[in-house]
């Protein structure tokens, strides 16, 4: 038997069905999945590219490199791989602000060291904020990766923020401008992540200091810096040095997800330090690996995003989409990715071992390098 309404009653549906579709229409963007969020932005950034390409002298290969980051996001994205989608995504924005900072305030700032210290003024009191904020987090319901991708950008800010003054007095003042800008956009970057629509599904793992490891790692990196290797090898050494020092500063401010997440990258430059590139056999159990421990990590039951960072970025270098083959640097980071870097990752996740008090004197060894470049 089919029940008739009255006119009035099926009026009314046609209202609360107009009313709920206004309704989802106006839902913030937070509402929306977050592959649909990082697709946005993506676009967003291209559009802004192809509306105003940049023109820095200076800087002749910006837009390429700019657009060749989103282009990888993208295509991360699409393939499913999400992490490795916003490392590509952040790498994109912290470039575009820096350029977009030059250009805009370049023509004004030119040699005046005060007029660059206004400007330098204004972004500390922003960025400032925005640190503070980033700390009061709620990430109870995140994944710990994209926790990890966050607090790094965020930790990576005032510290930009400072070179770029240091830059500007000891150079000229429109050199301190990139960075200022970098800072920027390392700051929108981390807030964009922090906002994703990300639910987390497996059980939280354990994220507690790693500065046990830090210091370990640390003194292995100072009795590798020995000739012929510490010349041959320097890049390598400064950007091993480098992300140890980001890693305990995200540590000391209880950044723990970010503070595993850059150890782990500073144990994957440790590794490229061995200059044996594996053989056919090896780079046949590697590939297996990698396959093995992606389907386990789809699988587990707690949440293991931050090794999956690593695992994306593995999985890229043997599956890209012109059928190249890995190069020997991405075969020895695959290797030290499978070998070194995942069980290093579950040694974090049990109890921190007491960190040992050697007697005797020490020696502090500086490497002077741009800031986080």
């Amino acid at each position: 038997m089919i029940q008739k309404f009255p006119a009035q009653s099926r009026a009314a549906c046609r209202i609360s069905a107009l009313l709920i579709f206004l309704l989802i229409a106006a839902l913030p963007v937070s509402a929306q999945d977050a592959s649909t969020q990082i697709k946005a932005e993506i676009e967003r950034i291209q559009e802004s590219l192809k509306n105003k390409p940049i023109s820095i002298p200076d800087l002749p290969n910006a837009n390429s490199i700019v657009g060749n980051a989103l282009k990888d996001s993208s295509a991360a994205l699409a393939a499913r791989r999400v992490y490795l989608s916003l490392e590509r995504l952040g790498q994109a924005e912290d470039f575009l602000q820096g350029a977009r900072s030059v250009e805009d305030k370049a023509e004004a700032i030119r040699d005046s060291l005060p007029a660059f210290e206004s400007e330098w003024e204004k972004a500390s009191v922003q960025l400032t904020a925005l640190d503070k904020s980033a700390r009061q987090t709620a990430w109870s319901h995140a994944p710990a990766g994209v926790r990890a991708i966050s607090e790094a950008a965020q930790g990576k800010t005032l510290p930009l923020l400072e070179g770029g003054r240091g830059f500007a007095s000891a150079t000229k003042p429109r050199d301190g401008l990139f960075y200022m800008g970098e800072a920027q956009g390392e700051a929108g970057f981390a807030t964009f992540v922090a906002k994703l629509n990300f639910v987390r599904k497996a059980a939280a793992v354990p994220l507690r200091s790693v500065l046990p490891e830090l210091l370990a790692l640390q003194e292995k990196t100072n009795a590798a810096f020995q000739p012929p290797r510490s010349i041959d090898m320097h890049p390598r050494f400064i950007a091993l040095n480098s992300t140890i020092k980001f890693a305990r500063e995200l540590d000391s401010s209880r950044s723990y997800a970010g503070a595993l997440y850059q150890y782990l990258e500073a144990v994957r430059h440790y590794g490229m330090l061995n200059p044996v590139v594996p053989d056919a056999a090896k780079q046949t159990a590697l590939r297996s690996a990698v396959a093995a421990e992606l389907k386990k990590a789809d699988a587990a039951r707690r949440d293991d995003s931050i090794a999956r960072i690593f695992l994306e970025r593995a999985y890229e270098w043997l599956t890209k989409t012109d059928d190249a083959a890995p190069s020997d640097d991405e075969w020895r980071a695959v290797r030290t990715i499978v070998e070194e870097v995942l069980p290093a990752y579950e040694a974090a996740l049990k109890p921190a071992v007491p960190v040992q008090q050697h007697a005797g004197r020490t020696a502090t060894l500086t490497l002077v390098r741009w800031p986080y470049t």
